[in-house]
């Protein structure tokens, strides 16, 4: 499978659109969403290319927000800690989390963070699909520890099962993928 490229084009018309979002990001965003659709074309961007009708993202500052980046699913808006981004990150990976994130939300949550039970997990499985997808070349990671805890229990689980988990939004699955495991919840 080479991907959704009709949806692609859809998704260039949706976000270019988007007059919350400057030009630059947007070039940014569509890189990221080629790439993605080339490596899980299985995915479907449906949920992404609405999501981005009316994204917005907004600057702030550390007393607002202490991490470099967070995607608030319920409002649909992506900050950026101003003071965070000049620490040595690498942009690319931290826009790709983030861009996992918006793909990944519903009304309620983002993969299969359900009610906050599964919120580490869900951070560590994101960073590492952002490394899978292009890498990591900043001095300061997001969330190192959250990305070893995942890795570990991928190997428990089976990381399949986080995947299919994690893209359906299906806290079910993975607690079925513990049980299966013969994990005790």
């Amino acid at each position: 499978m080479l991907g959704d490229w009709n949806m692609v084009d859809v998704i260039r018309e949706t976000l270019y659109s988007n007059r919350n979002i400057s030009d630059d990001v947007k070039d940014n965003l569509f890189e990221l969403i080629i790439v993605f659709n080339e490596r899980f074309p299985e995915v479907s961007l449906d949920n992404l290319n609405n999501r981005l009708m009316s994204l917005k993202i907004e600057k702030v500052s550390k007393y607002l927000r202490r991490t470099i980046s967070y995607y608030d699913f319920r409002k649909n808006i992506l900050y950026f800690n101003i003071e965070e981004i000049k620490k040595g990150y690498d942009m690319k990976h931290i826009l790709m989390f983030e861009l996992l994130n918006i793909i990944t939300s519903t009304k309620h949550h983002t993969g299969f963070n359900l009610d906050n039970k599964f919120e580490a997990l869900n951070v560590g499985f994101t960073e590492i699909l952002a490394n899978y997808l292009v890498g990591n070349n900043g001095d300061k990671f997001i969330y190192p520890d959250e990305a070893i805890s995942a890795n570990l229990i991928s190997i428990i689980v089976g990381a399949e099962n986080l995947h299919i988990s994690y893209f359906n939004n299906d806290a079910r699955y993975l607690m079925e993928s513990f049980v299966k495991a013969g994990l005790k919840l």
